[in-house]
């Protein structure tokens, strides 16, 4: 039996189990072959059929269909409409604009009537992440034959290196869809504007938007702090400032306000399109304290110059010097002609005082004036040197830097920044070293700087005080418990008041 067995294994093949490490045989691959090969043939010959039942077998046109044209793609999409209120200030009011089948219409009647007045289509968008002008143009969907010419019409002015994000475009095209009007509002007062006229140039402007004026007259009684009664009354909180600034060293808020005292304002309001935009400079303060007694201020302006805060006889408020030039720790060294110097252990005149003061505490200009020095000098490391009027000349010590722009010869205006708190130069710790002569002399210069202030001119003190009597009987009419009195408002161009208008 085992002989047999042996005898039939060996005379027939037999075939291997199937198995992934093993090939297929050689005939099983041809036939997958040839079936795949009729699979695809059959498949692109029912294709061709099918496409050539819907060539040759559609039904033909009827003459309505043939006779109707394609319908014409819209001339302009507007970009998508971003909302915008910088400062809580809406954006303009869009012009009337007329449905597309009355202007036709019109557009008809009156040959002389321009296409574009016809039917105006308004649209806005933000200057969002462009990187430049023309890229903010080209974002909101304007094509290279219209944002060239804007940008050449604007140049001059508007500044296109202070574009900002939230900068906001509108945009006018007529009924053809072809760009009219451009305007660019950076700021809620001012804004640029391109037209485009007949012979399709474009010019470009700067225009005001109309602020409206109204004028507050309020008074309160101080339960906590100045800052209270302010917001209690209707006004801003921000108006603390400038009764801190005015009074300063006359009246310390922070500490000396106390329940009871009263306090006057004349002030204008500002708004555009019934918006609140700010509050212009008080016409009037009063403070009246149980320590510091009745204190008052009237901001004057000239005619033709810088407005500032004069007393009742017109004597400047301030002394004509910021009482300190920086936001000091305290004082370190005082005026002395016989100080024994710290460091080289011997007498030297200490011609200023010190303002102790951590390295880069902002400094700034005492007084108008022109720059007469600004760079090293020896132990006074980075010195900057201002000329005044009357003969005084301001210098500013061992500054750790000097602001960029301040150089010889420059114009400065009073409280404007020339530098930074250091210590540069023959100096034992960051302060700021300040000087002052007087016709080429070194003085003490607190009594300067805290000093009563000059008398207007001659030609100005009359009618200064014919205006302040005005001022100060509508002052005294003023309830300290009442509401505030709010006058007709007015509505002009945003630029400031003259001192020599009366209020009565």
């Amino acid at each position: 039996m085992a002989e047999r067995m042996t005898d039939k294994r060996d005379d027939t093949p037999l075939r291997p189990l199937p198995s992934v490490s093993i090939p297929l045989l050689r005939t099983d691959v041809e036939a997958a072959d040839r079936k795949r090969r009729l699979i695809v043939s059959a498949s692109a010959v029912v294709f061709i059929g099918l496409v050539a039942a819907f060539v040759f077998l559609r039904p033909a046109p009827t003459e309505e269909e043939a006779a109707e044209p394609a319908q014409a793609e819209p001339n302009y999409v507007p970009p998508e409409s971003l909302a915008w209120s910088p400062e809580g200030v809406p954006p303009p009011p869009p012009e009337a604009t007329v449905p597309m089948e009355e202007a036709a219409s019109t557009a008809v009647e009156s040959d002389e009537a321009p296409l574009h007045a016809a039917a105006t289509v308004r649209s806005e968008a933000r200057f969002g992440s462009a990187r430049a002008f023309r890229q903010a143009l080209e974002m909101a969907g304007l094509r290279a034959d219209d944002f060239l010419p804007i940008e050449e019409a604007v140049r001059e002015v508007l500044d296109f290196r202070r574009c900002r994000s939230d900068d906001q475009l509108y945009f006018e095209r007529d009924g053809q869809g072809r760009l009219v009007r451009f305007e660019y509002h950076q700021s809620p007062v001012e804004f640029v504007v391109a037209t485009r006229a007949a012979d399709g140039t474009w010019s470009g402007r700067m225009q005001q938007r109309e602020i409206e004026r109204r004028r507050i007259e309020v008074g309160g009684q101080v339960r906590t702090t100045l800052g209270e009664v302010l917001t209690r009354i209707g006004l801003a909180a921000s108006l603390v400032g400038v009764f801190v600034e005015v009074f300063d060293g006359k009246m310390n808020f922070s500490s000396g306000a106390r329940e009871g005292d009263t306090l006057r304002v004349i002030v204008d309001e500002e708004r555009i399109d019934g918006v609140f935009l700010r509050y212009s400079t008080p016409i009037a303060i009063e403070y009246i304290s149980a320590r510091a007694g009745r204190l008052r201020a009237f901001y004057y302006e000239p005619r033709g110059q810088r407005g500032d805060w004069y007393d009742e006889a017109g004597r400047g408020f301030r002394g004509g010097w910021l009482r300190t030039p920086l936001q000091y720790e305290r004082i370190s060294s005082v005026f002395n002609p016989t100080r024994m110097h710290p460091i080289l252990r011997r007498v030297v005149p200490h011609n200023g005082v010190d303002f102790a003061a951590a390295t880069g505490t902002p400094m700034w200009a005492a007084a108008d004036g022109e720059v007469t020095w600004a760079g090293p000098k020896g132990a006074n490391g980075n010195l900057v040197s201002i000329r005044h009027a009357n003969g005084y000349e301001s210098h500013y010590a061992h500054m750790h830097r000097i602001q960029r722009g301040i150089a010889v010869g420059v114009e400065v205006t009073q409280r404007q920044l020339i530098g930074t708190v250091g210590t540069t130069g023959r100096s034992t710790g960051p302060h700021l070293h300040f000087g002052l002569k007087h016709h080429g002399r070194f003085v003490d210069p607190l009594p300067v700087l805290n000093g009563p202030g000059q008398l207007l001119p001659p030609g100005q003190l009359a009618s200064y005080r014919t205006w302040v009597r005005g001022v100060v009987r509508r002052l005294e009419r003023i309830e300290t418990g009442g509401d505030p009195v709010v006058q007709e408002a007015t509505t002009s161009a945003p630029t400031g008041g003259d001192g020599d208008e009366g209020l009565d």
